[in-house]
This record gives structure tokens, C-alpha cells and sequence, in this order.
């Protein structure tokens, strides 16, 4: 048993990096921040940088000097297929910040945050979004998430999307007239609303900056049709991916913790009273509670569990371990 190392965990996301560095015994001793590590968007040497600055910034808070860190738990958003595990463990790597890296799906962390381990489900709605969730057996199962082109439906990017898609849709009749014209013209700095198709497809607007569109949907639901119906859509469809993951793990009649998380669910009673009666029609057993642990406190918590016991108390089925273990 390892008590005597220190581990940090890592949560990596399109807009910070997130690290917690503490005792293997579970005492976090500091915390840094650092840019974005999704190296889609950023490349890998910058996500490796942002890794690596995160990790040296909590460990300058805790006065280790140039102690080695034994276990690194590396959490990062948009590790979907075989080759971007590869690659961010390359990365990752590079970065040197323990003895020992582990990536794991961005998923697995904020999971492990909500639930340590017991069975429950985590929707999480950021820029992107996905549901995760795990059962008495330890089975674990991801749903969503797999990217702004194929489906993040439900997530900032989404609603931020459709904010635009709406604007477009009204200047040609198709829908009722609504504020998210204005509102958008005021934000992207055009007089004229079709003035945005050259920030689009010219200057190319980043998934990051469309996210960052959707609190103006937010905003204007309480007097704006169109806007409710973005918001109201965006709660079903994350419902259903809780759905989803709870049927799929045969929890939809039992009781279980269903934890949500990210920005989305900041949307208000538009976005919030759709998605509570759909799971609650389904999932009758279901306790909703907002994750009170960030992401990150679920990668350092299972860099303490493999610190002290390998991964002997962690689940261990096919697609957990894909994730988990190098």
C-alpha cells in the first residue's frame, strides 16, 4: 500500500485545465489552472503545455519543491476513438508531470466525482455533452459525446447553434419572429444580421465561441417562443441520454443518483422542467442533485485508489478499463 506518494488529478476541457495534487491518502494540497487541453483545438503541444503548467502551478502551492509525483490521473474531453487515446497519451507524456500518467475519458472523472464509485448517472452539458453512469456490478457505460458534428445535442454548442440557425430560419419566414436577432447582431458586432455568414465561413467561429452564444438564449426564453423551444428541446435531449445510460446499465427502477453538471443546466426552468419529467417519468427512482465535486476531484480520487491499491476498487469492465488502464 502507497501512502507515501503524491498523485494529482487532471480534467482537461476545451477551455482550462484543472489539476489537484495531494497525498495518495486523499488530502489535496493545491490546485492549478492552466488553458485548454482538447488538442483538437489547441494541438498537442499546446495541450501537452497546459497539462504540464496546471500540474506545476498546484504543485507550487504546496511547497513540494521538486518532490516527485508518483500517479497522474489525466482526464481530457474529446478522448473518443483508439487514435485519440493514442495520441493524447503521447502528449500526456510529454507533459512528465508523475512517474506514472493514466488518461481516461473526461467522462470516467466527472463521473467518479459525482458518484466515488457507487451506482449513479452523471449528465454533464458544457460545450459539449454526454451521459455516464455506472451500476451495482461495476459496469460502466458512456452515451453521447461524440462530437459537435456527429452529436452533442443538448450541450452550449447546440443550443448556441440553433440560436443562429433560428435568426436565419426568421429572415426567411420560417418561424416566428424572435429577439435572438438582435441580441446576436449585438454580440457578433454586425449591423446586419446576414453579416454573420461571413464570420461563419470566413472567419471561421470556433465551437468555443458558438457555446459561448447560448446565455443569450437564456435570456431572452422568459419573453421569446423561440427561444423556450431551444431550451425546452436541449432539456429532452439530455434527458434522454440519462435515460439512455440508466437503461443500459438496468437501473431504470431502481434508485440511483443522477448528477448533472456544466453550464447547460444553468439554462433555467426551460431547459430544466423538460428534462426533470422526462427522466422522472422513466427513472421514478432517480434523486437529481447537482455535482457538488468538479471533474478533477474524480481524476485525483482514482489516482489515490491506484496509488494504494492498483485498480483492485475500481470497476473493471471491457469499457472502463479501455479508458482507465495504459
Amino acid at each position: 500500500m502507497i501512502t507515501d506518494r503524491y498523485v494529482v488529478g487532471v480534467d482537461g476541457g476545451a477551455t482550462k485545465t484543472l489539476a489537484l495534487i495531494g497525498t495518495a491518502t486523499g488530502k489535496v494540497l493545491g490546485r492549478g489552472v492552466a488553458g485548454p487541453s482538447n488538442y483538437h483545438n489547441v494541438g498537442e503541444l499546446a495541450a501537452s503545455k497546459a497539462i504540464k503548467t496546471a500540474v506545476a502551478r498546484a504543485k507550487k502551492q504546496t511547497g513540494l519543491g521538486k518532490r516527485k509525483v508518483g500517479m497522474a490521473v489525466v482526464a481530457l474531453a474529446a478522448v473518443d476513438s483508439t487514435e485519440d487515446l493514442r495520441v493524447a497519451r503521447r502528449f500526456v507524456r510529454r507533459a512528465n508531470v508523475a512517474e506514472e500518467s493514466i488518461v481516461i475519458h473526461d467522462s470516467v472523472a466527472a463521473l467518479y466525482a459525482a458518484t466515488q464509485g457507487r451506482p449513479g448517472v452523471i449528465v454533464n452539458s458544457g460545450t459539449g455533452c454526454f451521459a455516464a453512469g455506472i451500476n451495482q456490478a461495476g459496469e460502466y457505460v458512456r452515451v453521447g459525446g461524440w462530437g459537435y458534428l456527429i452529436d452533442d445535442k443538448g450541450s452550449a454548442f447546440d443550443i448556441g447553434m440553433k440560436a443562429i440557425t433560428m435568426g436565419f430560419r426568421m429572415m426567411d419566414g420560417r418561424t416566428p419572429p424572435t429577439k435572438l436577432t438582435t441580441l446576436l447582431k449585438r454580440r457578433l458586432g454586425v449591423k446586419m444580421f446576414d453579416e454573420i455568414l461571413d464570420i461563419i465561413y470566413a472567419n471561421k467561429l470556433s465551437v468555443e465561441e458558438i457555446a459561448r452564444l447560448a446565455p443569450l438564449v437564456s435570456k431572452a426564453a422568459s419573453h421569446d417562443k423561440v427561444c423556450r423551444r431551444i431550451l425546452n428541446e436541449a432539456g429532452t435531449l439530455l434527458a434522454e441520454l440519462a435515460i439512455t445510460a440508466a437503461r443500459r446499465l438496468k437501473m431504470m427502477n431502481r434508485p440511483f443518483e443522477l448528477a448533472t453538471v456544466g453550464g447547460g443546466f444553468r439554462s433555467g426552468r426551460y431547459l430544466l422542467e423538460p428534462f426533470t419529467s422526462r427522466v422522472k417519468d422513466e427513472c421514478p427512482h432517480a434523486r437529481l442533485v447537482t455535482l457538488r465535486d468538479e471533474p478533477a476531484r474524480g481524476a485525483y480520487l482514482i489516482a489515490t485508489k491506484l496509488a494504494q491499491n492498483g485498480s483492485k476498487d475500481l470497476p473493471h469492465n471491457d469499457q472502463w478499463l479501455r479508458m482507465v488502464v495504459n
